[in-house]
């Protein structure tokens, strides 16, 4: 019998967080609620990848600590290498040597393809941790404001145009330029570092966690139900403003409800779907005509039943997960 030192309770928000991903690549909702859809893909299913930043960020601490980072990097690296690789049939393309085409291909091997993005960013993160990991607890507050704050504000003014007409629009409105390693991923993740470091998560009670979490959800939930009834806005949301109050709530939450066991499946479970779930609503968007809320329960079920062969194979290949 292993040692019972997983807080399995993690792990499961962890598969939910998956879940959400595939729900929100699905357009969940669309064919039954428009209202539906936004308030979940442009609203509570938002939480998903911050939160998966707050729980790497809150081990990195431990990373850190142990003088590990570069073994860490080279692990996630490989990673990042390896699923990049297997979705390569969808993204790459160079039909000249031409700058601009060099240039569009760079990008797209830095940023990531689809939702690969979130593992670019994590790296990046994390490296911007360990070159300034020697500033003060203060210090990282203020820049995880600064960049987080600036993300938001870069979302909203794009969303609304506020600068039609020019560059900045254009730019503003690109997911890269707001959406990246530096105004998205760094904030959550040191988030996450910090929680670690001072043991946040030990002077807030699961009660006290459990009230701040629901409020945390509604206000986002507001958030987004005002973006929707505004017809001046465009596009889709990443950054919201209330994501900085709900996401660690419900990270301490359930970091608080210390649930032990010794099994990394669930967690093992949730990787695996989240890398392998593009790959099958691609092929099901290709082949079937599905509803998005039936596509988004099909994808799901089709996406653990691979990762159970994923995971079997992970056993031998140790890098793919």
């Amino acid at each position: 019998m292993g040692i019972l030192n997983r807080n399995i309770a993690l792990d499961i928000l962890k598969l939910l967080m998956a879940f959400m991903v595939v729900a929100l690549h699905s357009g969940f909702l669309n064919d039954i609620t428009l209202l539906g859809e936004y308030l979940t893909v442009n609203g509570v299913f938002r939480i998903a990848v911050p939160i998966f930043l707050i729980i790497n960020g809150f081990y990195f601490y431990s990373v850190l600590s142990k003088g590990a980072e570069i073994n860490w990097l080279k692990k996630i690296l490989t990673l990042y290498v390896v699923w990049m690789v297997f979705y390569s049939y969808f993204w790459f393309s160079l039909t000249d040597f031409s700058f601009i085409n060099i240039a569009k291909l760079a990008h797209q091997i830095i940023i990531g393809y689809h939702h690969l993005w979130y593992i670019s960013g994590l790296i990046g993160a994390s490296i911007i941790l360990i070159v300034f990991r020697k500033c003060t607890s203060l210090n990282l507050m203020i820049s995880i404001v600064f960049t987080f704050v600036l993300g938001v504000l870069i979302q909203y003014l794009g969303n609304y145009h506020v600068f039609e007409g020019t560059i900045f629009d254009k730019l503003f409105n690109y997911h890269w330029f707001h959406r990246n390693l530096l105004l998205f991923s760094y904030p959550f993740f040191c988030i996450g570092y910090l929680i670690n470091k001072h043991s946040f998560h030990n002077t807030v009670s699961f009660k006290l966690a459990g009230v701040l979490s629901v409020l945390g959800v509604l206000v986002l939930l507001g958030e987004s139900y005002i973006n929707y009834h505004q017809d001046g806005r465009d596009g889709g949301f990443d950054n919201f403003l209330s994501l900085a109050l709900v996401c660690p709530f419900i990270f301490i939450l359930f970091m608080n409800s210390k649930v032990s066991g010794s099994n990394k499946n669930i967690a093992l479970y949730s990787s695996a779907i989240y890398f392998i779930h593009s790959f099958v609503l691609s092929v099901f968007k290709k082949y079937l005509d599905l509803d998005p809320t039936l596509l988004t329960f099909v994808v799901i079920m089709v996406s653990v039943m691979i990762s159970y062969f994923i995971i079997i194979l992970n056993k031998r290949l140790k890098f793919i997960l």
